[in-house]
Formats: structure tokens, C-alpha cells, sequence
């Protein structure tokens, strides 16, 4: 690929985040709750390890977020239908937020109740996967009508890139809390002990961290103003 075809796919990308507001609102919304949802799954193995002191804690932690998270997708889709896409998502944005919160009181009193708290989060992780990528379509759909056809392929590429991104810093920010925190890194064949400070880091990392991220989504949701009637006016313009 020529220097210039990459320039011009950059130059495409920037255009588009450009004009489109309701693009950079749901793509701010999406890359933070990557990050959020990133931490919390990067945070699991040693919430399993040093909080609830089982490696196989690990498996369970990743079946309460995933299991219902599987189930509850149908239903996010029925309440998307009656209240509207936005306010669904934002619905879900809210549950995943107060779920996260409630892990901290893992730092007194860890236990077998975390995994509610996590079940609670992968019914709204649901939500959070579903919803933007149903509201994505429109904001492409509403783009091509006001801006011309052919750039749906941008918005794609830059979606995923962005949801990559999240993910990826998710890891970097746990690593950055504990390095804060005094965790004290393990080798096979040793045995270390964990300062109350790295534990409490550790539950920070699964709990607050991700809250406080999906929190500041919700701001970045409240910027995005396109609605059914808004796509419903082009469409009929166009008619």
C-alpha cells in the first residue's frame, strides 16, 4: 500500500470523525467502556489469586460476567424496543456502573458474594455489547444521507480500532493501579505475600476503576443526539 493511499485513508478517518458528532459521542462512549470492561477482565486473575485466594475462582469469575451476559442479550433488545436505543444503553451503562462500585466492599469483606456482583455486571456487559453496535448502523445510515454514500468502511475500521485500543489500555491501566499499590510480581517455584495496600489496589483495579471509566461514559453518551425521528426525517426527505 502507497504512502499516499495511507495518507488518504488517515485524511478519510479524520473527515469523518469530523463532521459526524454523533459518531465521536458513540465512539468516546464505546472506547471508554472498552476500557472499563478491560480492567475489570484484566483485574479477574488476581482478584481470583490474592482476594478470594483460589486459582480456580478465576473460572468462576469469568462465568458469572459471561453466562449471563449471554442470556440477557434478548432482553436488552425487548427494552431497547420500548424505551429506545439510547436510554437502553444508557440503562445498562448505569448497572454495569453500580455492579462495578459494589465490588469494592470486597476490600473488608471478600467472598462468594462477589459473583453476584459480577452477574450483575455481565447482564449489563450485554447491553453494553449489543446496544452501540445496533445504534452504529444508524449513525452510518444517517451519515450517508446528509454526507454522501462510501464510508462505512471508515466508521468500521475506526470503530474497531477503538474498541482494540480500549481493551488493550484496560490491561495497562490494572498494571499501572498495582505497580502503584506495592503488588509484588510472582515467579513459579515461589511464594510471595501480597501488602494490604497491593490487595486493596487489586480490588480498586476490579471495582472503582472501572466504575469511575464507565461513569465518564455516560458523559460522553449524553452528547449523542441523534434519534429514530432524526433518521426517519432524512429517509423521508429523500423520498
Amino acid at each position: 500500500m502507497t504512502a499516499s493511499t495511507w495518507r488518504d485513508q488517515y485524511m478519510s478517518g479524520f473527515r469523518t470523525l469530523g463532521r459526524s458528532q454523533s459518531f465521536r459521542a458513540l465512539l468516546g462512549t464505546f472506547v471508554l467502556q472498552a476500557l472499563a470492561t478491560g480492567t475489570m477482565l484484566a483485574g479477574a486473575q488476581y482478584v481470583a489469586t490474592w482476594v478470594l485466594r483460589s486459582e480456580d475462582a478465576v473460572t468462576f469469575v469469568f462465568v458469572a460476567l459471561v453466562g449471563p451476559a449471554l442470556l440477557a442479550t434478548p432482553g436488552w433488545t425487548v427494552i431497547a424496543r420500548r424505551v429506545g436505543k439510547e436510554r437502553a444503553f444508557a440503562m445498562a451503562s448505569l448497572l454495569f456502573t453500580a455492579a462495578a462500585a459494589s465490588l469494592v466492599f470486597a476490600v473488608w469483606s471478600p467472598g462468594a458474594w462477589i459473583y453476584a456482583s459480577v452477574a450483575v455486571a455481565g447482564i449489563a456487559y450485554a447491553g453494553l455489547q449489543s446496544l452501540p453496535m445496533a445504534m452504529l448502523p444508524d449513525v452510518i445510515s444517517h451519515d450517508e444521507r446528509t454526507s454522501g454514500p462510501g464510508q462505512a468502511g471508515t466508521f468500521t475500521g475506526i470503530w474497531t480500532a477503538g474498541e482494540t485500543v480500549g481493551f488493550a489500555l484496560g490491561a495497562t491501566a490494572v498494571s499501572l493501579t498495582l505497580a502503584a499499590t506495592g503488588y509484588i510480581s510472582t515467579v513459579a517455584g515461589t511464594t510471595v505475600e501480597q501488602p494490604e495496600a497491593a490487595i486493596t489496589g487489586i480490588v480498586l483495579s476490579f471495582s472503582i476503576l472501572p466504575a469511575v471509566l464507565m461513569g465518564a461514559s455516560l458523559l460522553t453518551l449524553r452528547r449523542y443526539r441523534l434519534r429514530r425521528a432524526d433518521i426517519d426525517a432524512v429517509a423521508d426527505s429523500d423520498a
